[in-house]
């Protein structure tokens, strides 16, 4: 069960209307965090949408604390000593203070209404919890523990939420032009929807790649763009090895993925979009 901290609400309203759809931003000490915050802001701003940033602060590492097991490193030192909860709980809130700082800032760059929550409990559990009735959640594609393409928080959100999901990395901002893996699933019609919005919102283009359309699938697909005045390039792969190959080849722009897909997140280095 978890706790709540402590909830901060700020806003630069666009107008009168009150917002009930919100973008879901996990945050925590990474770089790939603050990509996933501004990512979401500029998504938040394009779209309208409120934009809602969650630190949760790990009751795993306070379960560490007080067990002969429980070391930490200094950063300076490099000497080990024991974990102690007071030192955990005050480095929470250090982190929290910086997070919700950074977050004012980008949010009030991109001039869109937004609110800073802390709670306590497990870090998945606690973004999907959040992030349930969300327009989209965003988060980095590694959290604070490394040498890993993709943390497994990422992982287990995108496999367990039914809401688009942004998995950003440090490296890339998300912008066009913009990849869509195309199936002909419902999961693959939600990206199309999604993609031209984020095509307009960023004045960029689209390029699909199919698997398994006919010809009339094909050109009902193309008009669908053409109807939204989006511009999109159809590309027909012959095999889903092919797919995966040319997404592995991608340096720039970014790639909404249909959920049966997800797995190939470890695969493409520019920000992904998985849509369910």
């Amino acid at each position: 069960m978890s706790a709540e901290v402590h909830e901060e609400t700020s806003a630069e309203p666009n107008n009168e209307t009150v917002q009930t759809d919100y973008i879901l931003v996990a945050l925590d000490a990474s770089p790939h965090s603050t990509a996933a915050l501004m990512a979401a802001a500029k998504v938040a701003a394009a779209l309208n949408l409120e934009l809602r940033g969650l630190y949760v602060e790990d009751i795993n590492l306070l379960h560490l604390c007080g067990l002969p097991f429980g070391l930490e490193i200094g950063s300076f030192t490099a000497n080990p000593r024991r974990l102690e909860q007071a030192h955990m709980e005050r480095d929470f809130r250090i982190q929290a203070s910086l997070l919700r700082k950074i977050m004012a800032d980008v949010a009030g760059r991109q001039r869109v209404s937004w609110s800073f929550k802390v709670v306590r409990g497990g870090v998945t559990q606690e973004v999907l919890a959040a992030g349930s009735a969300a327009h989209m959640v965003s988060l980095g594609r590694v959290g604070t523990t490394p040498g890993k393409r993709t943390g497994s928080t990422a992982q287990a959100v995108v496999r367990n939420t039914q809401r688009p999901v942004i998995v950003q990395s440090a490296q890339n901002a998300l912008s066009g032009p913009f990849t869509l893996a195309y199936l002909g699933d419902p999961a693959s019609d939600h990206a199309v929807a999604l993609v031209i919005q984020l095509a307009k919102a960023h004045n960029d283009h689209v390029d699909v790649l199919m698997l398994g359309q006919t010809d009339a699938q094909t050109d009902a697909l193309a008009q669908t763009f053409a109807s939204a005045e989006v511009e999109a390039k159809l590309y027909t792969m012959p095999s889903i090895d092919a797919m995966i190959h040319s997404l592995q080849g991608l340096s720039v722009g970014a790639v909404l993925l249909p959920a049966p897909l997800a797995t190939w997140l470890d695969d493409i280095s520019t920000p992904v979009v998985v849509v369910p």
